[in-house]
C-alpha cells in the first residue's frame, strides 16, 4: 500500500491506450501522481473507505496491469502474461475485467484461443460496458477463425458464441453450425473431420485444410479426408435436441418464462409435452404426460403471472398445464367429440382463453383460469349452405379491428373468421382454392390484415381478411410438399416462415415474395411443426419440430445470411452414385429423388459432362458399363418399368430402354463372354439378364423370389459368372450363361417368412418375432476374399451378414454397421486388401476388412443420412449424404502426402 489515503487507478488511461494501440503497444502511465482513485473512468474512490485487503488488491492489480503493459512494450511477453495471470484473480471487478481482456488478447495472438475465449467470456460479464463491447467483438470473430479452437473446444461454448459471429467470423460460425447436431456428442477427431467437410461444402478449401492440419490425440488410421463436396443443404440451426420418442407434431414459444428462462413447448406423437430452454436447448424439467394419444397442438399463455401451456390431440381432451409445477391446472377439458387439430390462445373481454377446433367441426373457447367453456361451441348450422363439408385442419388467433377473432381453415381450403367475444362467424366463408390447408399464420402485410395459408403443393398464399382477396405474392418452395407456416417479426416488419418435408426452413418477405434466408433443420427427419418468437434484443427466432423427435432452433438474422461459395447440387436425397471414365477423365455420376442425374469431375468437383435431362421421375438405382467401347450409365426409376441407357459424354439415350412388366427395383452390370450384360430385379420378384449391346433378354424372367427384388450384384462361383439377387429375406444365385439357379437360396437370420418354402435357414438362426416383421435386406455387395467368393447383405436392423457363396455358410458373426438401417454398401481396396464399406441411415460410413471382419480405421461421420456409396480410382470414395455429394481420399498414415 502507498502512504497516500487515495490512489489513482489507471484504468481510464489504460483502456484508452488499448483502444489507441489496438493491443500492440503499451499505454503511457500518467506523469503526475493524482491523489484520487477510479474503479471506472470518472468514479472517485477514497481508499481509506475500503477494507484494507480490497484497497491493497485494487492498487496491486492496477500496478500489475500497468507493469504488464510496460513489459509487453519492451517485448517481454512472458513477463506480461505472468503479471496479467496474477491480475485476473483480483476481486476488484473493473481491474479484473481489464486484465482478462488484455491477457485474452495476448493468448489469442499466441494461438491459445481456447483459454482466451474463457477469459473473454468472464470479461463479458464485467461492469465496464466498453470492455464488454470490446470482448464481444473478439468473441464474434477470433474463435471462429481458429481451426484448433473449433476442433477442440467444448461444443456448448462454441454454440453459445454462434449468435455473436460477425465479419470474418461468420464463415467459421456457419461451418460449425452446419453439423452442430453432430458436434454435441462428438470428440475432436470426428469434429475435425466434419468441420473440414463442411468447410468444403461452403466452398472454402483453405479453411478445410486448416481443420485437417489440427492435431488430435490418439488419431487412428487409415482415415478418409474430404476433397470436395456440394452444399445444397447448408444453413444450420443454433441447437438441435432430441427428446420425443416419436415425431414432434406441435411446437409453441412465447413470452413465457419458467424459473427465469424463456421456454419452448413441444408436443409429440408419443403423447408427451416437453419444455426446452430457448437459449440453450436444454430440457426444462420432466416431460408432462397424460394424453392417451399423439399431441397435435400446443399453445402458451401467461395467466395471472404464471406460464401455462395448452395441449390437445387424438384423445379429444384439452389439457392446461402450469409450466412451473408441470401439473394440470384443471381436470382435462372435455367437449370435443373428435380429434383436436389446433389450439391457440387469446384475450377476450379481459379473460385469457384457449381456442380449440377439431374433427367434430366445432370451434370452442375455454376460460384458462377456471377451465370452463366460454359460450357455446361455434359451428356452421347443420344443413346450411355454409356448413362445414370438411374438418378444420388449422387455426390462428388475431385481432381484427378491435375484435379478438379465430381464423380456421379446413381440408377443403375454406377460411372462416370467428368473433370470439360474440361466439359466431364474423364474415362469409372464404374459398381459397388451395386444397387441403396445412397451417395458418396471421400477420400484417403492407397494412393489410392478412393470413398466410400453407398449401399442399409447395405454395404459401396470402389472403386479405378484410376484402377476402388473395394478395399478389405467392411464396413458392422448391418442391411440391405440404407447407407449414408461421409469422415472424424481423424488426423491419412481418415475415413468413415456412417448412416442409424436405427439411428446409425458409424466411420470406411477404410484400415481395422474396426469400430472405433459409436453414436446413431436417438432418434425420422431415420437418413438421413450426413456431416463431422474438428475443429480448428484437431478433426473430424460429422453432422447428421434426418427425425424428427433435426440436431445432434457427436464428434467421444470424444463421440465414449467405457466406462462402457452396457448390450447388441436387434438390432431394441421393439414391445412387457411380464413377465412370469419359475421354480420359474420371467422373462421378449421381442420381436423386429430384429426377436429376448429375456429373462431377472426380478430382475437382466441377460440373462435368451433360446432365441427363430426359428423366421425368426419380432415379432409384444405377450401374455403369462399357458398350461398344463407350461408357454407358444404366438407370432405373422406382415407378418405371424400364431400365434406360445413357451416354455420359453427351447426356443422350443409348439404344432402346429395357422394358419390364413391372417396376424395376435393382440393377447390376458385368461382362459375360466378352459382352456387357445387365441383371435387373423387379417388384414382382423376377430377375432378368440382358445383353446391353442389343437390348435383348438373354434369360428370364427368372422366378424364385417371394417378393420384390431389393438388391442385385454379380460374382464368380466355381469358375462360373453368376448373378446374386436379394429380396427382403432371401439371397439367391443364378448362372449368367444359362439363367439357372445355383445351389440353395440363403435366408437372412431372423427374417420373417415370405412364402419361400425352400429357403434354408442356418440351424442357429433365431425364430422371428410373431408380432413384428423381421429384418429385411436393404443393400448387398460381393467380393473375393482369399480366393473365395463372398456376399455381404445389410439389413434394416443395422446388421451386415457375410456368407461364403460356395458353401452357403455364414462367415463370422454379423457386423454392426449402423444404429438403424444399412442404406448403401460397396467393396473397395484398402491397403491392398478387400474391404467392405457400409453406409447407414445414422449418417455413418464404416470400413471392414473382409478377411478378418474387423473394422478398419475410425468411423466416417456425415451430417445426414447416407444414400449412396461408390469406389473411385486412387483410393477415392464417393459418398452421397442427404442431398449432397462428397469425395474422400484414403489417408493411411499421419505422414502420408496430401494429393
Amino acid at each position: 500500500m502507498t502512504e497516500s489515503r487515495e490512489h489513482r487507478g489507471w484504468i481510464g488511461r489504460l483502456f484508452g491506450g488499448r483502444r489507441a494501440h489496438a493491443g500492440h503497444g503499451a499505454p503511457v502511465r500518467p506523469v503526475e501522481e493524482d491523489p484520487r482513485a477510479w474503479t471506472r473512468p470518472g468514479e472517485l474512490v477514497d481508499l481509506s473507505a475500503l477494507p484494507p485487503r480490497l484497497a491493497e488488491d485494487m492498487v496491486g492489480t492496477a500496478a500489475a496491469i500497468d507493469a504488464a503493459d510496460q513489459a509487453r512494450y519492451r517485448g517481454d511477453r512472458a513477463e506480461a502474461k505472468r503479471l496479467l495471470r496474477g491480475a485476473v484473480t483480483s476481486e476488484v471487478d473493473p481491474y479484473r475485467q481489464l486484465a482478462e481482456e488484455r491477457l485474452g488478447v495476448m493468448l489469442s495472438d499466441d494461438g491459445e484461443v481456447e483459454e482466451a475465449v474463457a477469459l473473454w467470456l468472464r470479461s463479458a460479464a464485467g461492469p465496464d460496458p466498453e470492455l464488454r463491447r470490446a470482448v464481444a467483438v473478439y468473441l464474434g470473430s477470433i474463435p471462429f477463425a481458429d481451426a484448433g479452437f473449433l476442433v477442440n473446444a467444448v461444443p456448448a461454448t462454441v454454440l453459445a458464441l454462434l449468435p455473436e459471429a460477425w465479419g470474418f467470423g461468420r464463415l467459421g460460425a456457419a461451418v460449425y453450425e452446419a453439423s452442430a447436431h453432430r458436434h454435441r456428442g462428438a470428440g475432436p477427431e470426428v469434429r475435425r473431420q466434419l468441420l473440414a467437410l463442411d468447410a468444403l461444402r461452403y466452398g472454402d478449401g483453405k479453411l478445410a485444410a486448416r481443420f485437417e492440419a489440427v492435431e488430435v490425440a490418439d488419431e487412428r488410421f487409415p482415415r478418409r479426408r474430404a476433397e470436395w463436396a456440394s452444399g445444397a443443404q447448408l444453413g444450420g440451426c443454433r441447437w438441435s435436441v432430441a427428446g420425443h420418442g416419436k415425431g414432434v407434431s406441435a411446437v409453441a414459444v412465447g413470452p413465457v418464462a419458467v424459473d427465469g428462462a424463456t421456454v419452448v413447448v413441444s408436443g409429440g406423437d408419443d403423447g408427451a409435452v416437453r419444455l426446452w430452454d430457448l437459449a440453450t436447448g436444454e430440457p426444462v424439467g420432466e416431460p408432462m404426460t397424460g394424453h392417451a394419444g399423439p399431441v397435435h397442438a400446443v399453445a402458451t399463455a401467461e395467466l395471472d403471472g404464471r406460464a401455462v401451456a395448452v395441449s390437445a390431440g387424438t384423445d379429444e381432451d384439452v389439457r392446461v398445464w402450469d409450466l412451473t409445477t408441470r401439473r394440470l391446472l384443471h381436470p382435462p377439458l372435455a367437449g370435443h367429440t373428435g380429434w383436436v387439430t389446433s389450439v391457440a390462445t387469446a384475450t377476450v373481454r379481459g379473460r385469457t382463453v384457449a381456442v380449440t377446433c377439431g374433427d367434430d367441426r366445432s370451434v370452442r373457447v375455454w376460460d384458462l383460469a377456471t377451465g370452463e367453456p366460454v359460450g357455446k361451441p361455434m359451428r356452421e348450422p347443420a344443413g346450411s349452405a355454409a356448413a362445414h363439408r370438411d374438418r378444420p385442419a388449422a387455426m390462428t388467433t388475431t385481432v381484427f379491428g378491435r375484435r379478438p377473432v379465430a381464423v380456421t381453415a379446413d381440408f377443403g381450403g375454406t377460411l372462416r373468421v370467428w368473433d370470439l367475444a360474440k361466439g359466431r362467424r364474423l364474415r362469409a366463408p372464404l374459398a381459397t382454392g388451395t386444397g387441403s390447408v396445412q397451417a395458418l399464420a396471421a400477420l400484417v402485410v403492407d397494412g393489410h390484415q392478412a393470413v398466410a395459408v400453407g398449401g399442399p403443393d409447395g405454395t404459401t398464399t396470402l389472403w386479405d381478411l378484410v376484402t377476402g382477396r388473395q394478395l399478389d405474392e405467392r411464396l413458392v418452395a422448391a418442391g411440391e410438399w405440404p407447407q407449414t407456416v408461421a409469422a415472424a417479426d424481423t424488426g423491419a416488419g412481418a415475415a413468413v416462415v415456412t417448412c416442409d418435408e424436405s427439411g428446409l426452413v425458409r424466411l420470406w418477405d411477404p410484400a415481395t415474395g422474396r426469400q430472405l434466408a433459409q436453414a436446413f433443420a431436417g438432418p434425420h427427419g422431415r420437418t413438421r411443426a413450426l413456431a416463431a418468437t422474438v428475443t429480448e434484443d428484437g431478433r426473430p427466432v424460429v422453432l422447428v419440430g421434426a418427425d425424428d423427435g427433435r426440436v431445432h432452433r434457427w436464428d434467421p438474422a444470424v444463421d440465414g445470411r449467405s457466406v462462402g461459395d457452396p457448390l450447388p447440387g441436387h434438390g432431394a436425397e441421393l439414391t445412387a452414385a457411380a464413377t465412370v471414365e469419359v475421354d480420359g477423365t474420371a467422373l462421378v455420376v449421381s442420381t436423386a429423388w429430384d429426377d436429376s442425374a448429375r456429373l462431377w469431375d472426380l478430382a475437382t468437383g466441377a460440373e462435368a459432362g451433360t446432365p441427363f435431362t430426359d428423366h421425368r421421375e426419380p432415379v432409384k438405382a444405377m450401374a455403369t458399363a462399357v458398350v461398344e467401347d463407350r461408357p454407358v450409365v444404366v438407370t432405373i426409376g422406382p415407378y418405371d418399368k424400364v431400365a434406360r441407357l445413357w451416354d455420359p459424354a453427351t447426356g443422350s439415350p443409348v439404344g432402346s430402354p429395357l422394358v419390364h412388366d413391372s417396376d424395376v427395383e435393382a440393377v447390376a452390370t458385368t461382362v459375360l463372354a466378352g459382352r456387357p450384360v445387365a441383371v435387373t430385379g423387379d417388384t414382382d420378384g423376377l430377375v432378368r439378364i440382358w445383353d446391353l449391346a442389343t437390348g435383348e433378354v438373354l434369360h428370364g424372367p427368372l422366378a424364385g423370389h417371394g417378393d420384390s427384388v431389393t438388391s442385385v450384384a454379380t460374382a464368380v462361383v466355381d469358375g462360373r459368372p453368376v448373378a446374386v439377387t436379394a429380396d427382403e429375406g432371401t439371397v439367391r444365385v443364378w448362372e449368367l450363361a444359362s439363367g439357372a439357379p445355383v445351389g440353395e437360396p440363403i435366408g437372412l437370420p431372423g427374417a420373417s417368412p415370405r412364402g419361400d418354402d425352400d429357403v434354408q435357414e442356418p440351424e442357429d438362426a433365431e425364430e422371428p418375432d410373431d408380432e413384428e416383421d423381421g429384418p429385411g435386406i436393404e443393400a448387398m455387395a460381393t467380393a473375393v476374399v482369399d480366393g473365395r467368393p463372398v456376399v455381404a447383405a445389410g439389413s434394416d436392423d443395422g446388421l451386415v451378414h457375410v456368407w461364403d457363396l460356395t458353401t452357403r455358410a455364414l462367415v463370422g458373426p454379423p457386423l454392426r454397421a449402423a444404429d438403424d438401417d444399412v442404406t448403401a454398401m460397396i467393396v473397395a481396396q484398402v491397403s491392398g486388401r478387400p474391404a467392405l464399406v457400409t453406409g447407414g441411415g445414422d449418417g455413418t460410413v464404416r470400413t471392414w476388412d473382409l478377411a478378418t471382419l474387423a473394422q478398419v480405421g475410425p468411423d466416417l461421420v456425415l451430417p445426414l443420412r447416407i444414400g449412396a456409396l461408390a469406389a473411385g480410382p486412387a483410393d477415392r470414395l464417393v459418398v452421397g449424404f442427404g442431398w449432397e455429394v462428397a469425395v474422400f481420399r484414403l489417408v493411411e498414415s499421419a505422414d502420408a502426402p496430401s494429393a
